[in-house]
C-alpha cells in the first residue's frame, strides 16, 4: 500500500514526518506547512526534485518541506 509522507525540516525543531493516504492532500499540507512557517511569501521557492512528489525551502536558512511516495511496512506482507 502507498502512502504519502510530507517532510518539514525547521532549524527550530526536529524533523518530522507526516503520513497522508493520497499525494495532493500531503503537497496540500507541505504547501501549507511552508506558507505558515515562511517570513513573506516570496520566501518559498517550489523546486523540482527528483524522486519527491514536491519539495519547497521557506527561508535563507534551508528550511524546507518535501512530499516522497513510500510503501507501507515498507512493501512487505507482514
Amino acid at each position: 500500500m502507498k502512502i504519502y509522507v510530507a517532510m518539514i525540516a525547521d532549524r527550530h525543531s526536529d524533523t518530522e514526518p507526516y503520513p497522508f493516504s493520497t499525494p495532493e492532500a500531503a503537497i496540500d499540507y507541505a504547501r501549507r506547512t511552508a506558507a505558515e512557517y515562511a517570513h513573506r511569501p516570496e520566501d518559498i521557492d517550489e523546486i523540482e526534485t527528483d524522486g519527491w512528489l514536491y519539495h519547497a525551502t521557506y527561508s535563507g536558512e534551508s528550511d524546507s518541506v518535501w512530499v516522497v511516495e513510500k510503501e507501507l511496512d515498507g512493501g512487505t506482507d507482514g
